[in-house]
């Protein structure tokens, strides 16, 4: 998944998060030979399109001093 951020001065990616399905992560072997840590879970994209956005907005509030 990525999240862009879009002005009509153009355009950019500001950040990423691999989504794997309930298919991967009931399969912990899977994962061990794709080089994914144990520790990864399952995540609705809409969860995790949530936290990016969260992220993003607390980078920018980081950044500004806000």
């Amino acid at each position: 998944m990525f999240l862009a951020y879009a002005t009509d001065r153009g355009r950019t990616l500001i950040d990423r998060r691999l989504y794997l399905p309930t298919s991967w992560t009931d399969e912990r072997e899977r994962y061990r030979r794709a080089g994914i840590e144990d520790t990864v879970a399952f995540e609705t994209k809409v969860a995790m399109a949530k936290t990016m956005v969260r992220r993003a907005i607390a980078d920018k509030k980081s950044r500004s001093g806000g």
